[in-house]
């Protein structure tokens, strides 16, 4: 993705930005601001991420604290195949570097036959502050030319990432279910609808808000 002065500047300021139980929404409800479309609307996207991320940061205030669940957990949220796909056995492990714990799994699927795959990983970041800044700010812009795109995108009050390159019929979405659990689809020799998809196969219900 190309960077505009305008985009810059507002990964800059990114660094100045100092529990209900629901279902996962399988579709994206809003996505972000094209900055090279709509430079004007750049502006008040830049505006909101600040206001979204104070709000957030003053969500994670009230929030517990919580360790990271053990891989075991996540690894139960990784769907099973469906109809016509293979998986490999799911992988996952909990690390800690100085008072930072994360917990991590992915599972690798195959279509039956064919070269369609798709990978899907779940990360507990345990409510950190330190790394919500930028996935936060990602969430309020977008581009998109012959290539493909690169959208900040809402499901729900979740945000996320999505991009996608047409030629080779590959791309990932990220969101940040929970507030929590940054869970990513990767796709590769299938079409954006894939997302949605595989999306809704996650066990949603095993990522509780709080331990």
């Amino acid at each position: 993705m190309r960077y505009t002065p305008v985009l810059a500047a507002a990964l800059f300021m990114a660094g100045c930005f100092g529990s209900k139980e629901k279902s996962a929404p399988t579709a994206v409800t809003e996505q972000g601001v094209d900055v090279k479309k709509d430079p004007l609307g750049a502006l008040g996207a830049l505006g909101r991420a600040g206001q979204d991320f104070e709000k957030f940061q003053k969500e994670l205030e009230n929030m517990p604290a919580v360790e990271p669940l053990h891989f075991s957990r996540l690894v139960a949220a990784l769907p099973e195949p469906p109809g016509g796909w293979t998986a490999k056995p799911a992988r996952g492990e909990t690390n800690q570097m100085g008072e930072f714990k994360m917990s991590r799994a992915s599972r690798d699927y195959q279509k039956e036959g064919g070269n369609e795959r798709v990978q899907i990983q779940i990360e507990d970041w345990a409510f950190n502050r330190a790394i919500y800044a930028p996935f936060m700010l990602q969430a309020q812009f977008s581009q998109e030319s012959t290539d493909g795109y690169s959208k900040g995108i809402k499901a729900g009050e979740d945000p996320g990432r999505e991009e996608y390159k047409v030629a080779q019929k590959r791309g990932h979405r990220s969101i940040l279910f929970r507030k929590r659990y940054h869970t990513k689809v990767d796709i590769r020799n299938l079409e954006p609808a894939a997302f949605d998809e595989w999306w809704g196969l996650i066990k949603t219900s095993e990522l509780p808000a709080t331990n």
